[in-house]
């Protein structure tokens, strides 16, 4: 089994191309059960956030790369083409070595940030429920959890490291100074306004609007911060709903009535069109009096028209602005880094043997049962010659014969599993199959060295040109 990762980050993909391939967990669902569809796939995970979206495969052969980026394509409606440039693909174990990466959060678009854990966990979580993930996915997305634990207790990468929500805080005092006296209005209700939160009331924001499209997630998040919940649309516009527009916005007159209230505004909605638009926003400034006004739009897709930069007095920033943040803060989350970069090769080396290992599987499993098969047929056979034995007597002879055979067939078992991590266990399993004549023997015999030799390429050897953009 081999495994292989599509997909499109922070730094490969534009914010407009990464919104184009976001998937929701019904479109996760669906790639991932399209995938397992087809015949060189038999796992397949996807995970998308607001800086990625990629693919986790394990099939039979390699490349994947062109059944992945197809299905990816005809998931999103992206144009082939138009994902050419800024697809990146791996394969084996440079494959594991960018999950644990990613896990980790040493390829997060802020280094260190806790949430990509969470987000692994959850797409692993849809894959399950679609039935998609096997030994291979298994194996390799339970051990990245272990991964990102490991990198967070055994380093200070987490403390030194800023989350996107952090960090769009961290813009709002870089403009304002004192955040205490700015009302603040919170756009969402889910984690990641909740982070928001969390970050505002540790810089002493005094007053906190929380607006959501279901007013009760913006009471509970509110109530739980000290907040104030704000309707995100009045009964009587929800009725009358696209019936009248600002240019292609609805006109939302609660929304424009907080949003008239804030010097501070963060949005993050899994809205799929953008909720604030320059004729609104313009609307808002006339009210205000054309006093400034900060936006941060840290949903992907992007819940704020970039349009809105074009009104006067009107700042805003989304989710590739804060990139400009995270740089001046990378010093020493890149020391602790080190650290963490070193707990991701030895679990990649751990991981390589265990994968190494599986390649002598098919052997291993033949010699076992064709010596129990002796083992039953001697049993059989001279158990038949002792009729007067007990049944207690009968039992004590099979229990001896099943330790012998075990204690035979430890060392050999030891030994070809010891090889394979030091990827020789093909040369020993064929030794294995010739001197005990194991090649069409038997019931599970049979292609057994051709499932070792299929197996063997797992490791460092595959690494050419495995991490091609494609």
């Amino acid at each position: 089994m081999r495994l292989a990762v599509l997909g499109v980050n922070h730094k490969t993909a534009c914010l407009s191309l990464r919104e184009q391939v976001a998937l929701n967990t019904e479109a996760s669902h669906r790639l991932v059960r399209t995938l397992v569809d087809c015949a060189q796939v038999s796992e397949a995970v996807a995970l998308s956030t607001c800086n990625r979206t990629e693919i986790y495969l394990a099939g039979t052969e390699l490349p994947l790369r062109t059944v992945a980026k197809d299905c990816l394509c005809s998931s999103t409606g992206v144009c082939r083409t138009d994902l050419d440039d800024s697809v990146y693909y791996y394969e084996n174990i440079d494959a594991v070595e960018h999950v644990f990466s990613v896990a980790g959060s040493l390829d997060s678009m802020v280094l260190g940030e806790a949430q990509i854990l969470a987000q692994l966990k959850e797409a692993y979580s849809v894959a399950q429920e679609a039935g998609t993930t096997g030994p291979m996915l298994n194996r390799l997305l339970r051990r990245s959890f272990e991964v990102g634990k490991r990198v967070r207790s055994e380093t200070k990468i987490s403390e030194a490291s800023l989350s996107i929500a952090s960090v769009s805080v961290d813009l709002a005092r870089n403009v304002f100074g004192d955040l205490a006296d700015r009302p603040v209005l919170v756009i969402g209700a889910g984690e990641m306004a909740e982070l928001v939160v969390t970050h505002l009331k540790g810089h002493g924001v005094n007053r906190i609007l929380v607006s959501n499209r279901t007013y009760e997630r913006a009471v509970a998040l509110a109530e739980k911060f000290g907040g104030e919940a704000v309707r995100f649309q009045e009964e009587q516009e929800e009725s009358a709903r696209g019936q009248k527009q600002i240019g292609s916005h609805p006109h939302n007159l609660a929304l424009a009535q907080h949003l008239s209230l804030a010097d501070i505004v963060i949005s993050s909605t899994g809205s799929p069109d953008p909720i604030i638009g320059r004729s609104l926003l313009e609307g808002v400034m006339r009210r205000r009096k054309n006093r400034p006004i900060f936006l941060i739009d840290i949903a992907v897709p992007r819940d704020i028209d970039p349009e809105v930069n074009r009104v006067s007095n009107a700042y805003l920033y989304d989710i590739d602005d804060l990139q400009e943040v995270v740089a001046s803060n990378l010093g020493e989350r890149e020391r602790e880094a080190i650290r963490a970069r070193e707990i991701i090769a030895e679990e990649v080396g751990s991981f390589e043997e265990w994968a190494r290992s599986l390649t002598v599987l098919p052997t291993l499993v033949a010699f076992r049962e064709w010596a129990s098969a002796i083992k039953d047929e001697e049993l059989t056979k001279y158990l038949g010659r002792m009729p007067d034995l007990s049944e207690e007597d009968r039992e004590k002879v099979q229990a001896l014969a099943h330790s012998i055979i075990n204690k035979i067939l430890h060392p050999p078992t030891m030994a070809v599993k010891e090889k394979a991590a030091a990827d020789e266990g093909h040369l020993y399993a064929e030794a294995l199959r010739t001197l005990f004549q194991l090649n069409g023997a038997g019931r599970s015999q049979g292609g057994a060295a051709e499932k070792d030799r299929a197996s063997s390429g797992f490791g460092s050897e595959d690494k050419t040109n495995s991490n091609s953009r494609s």
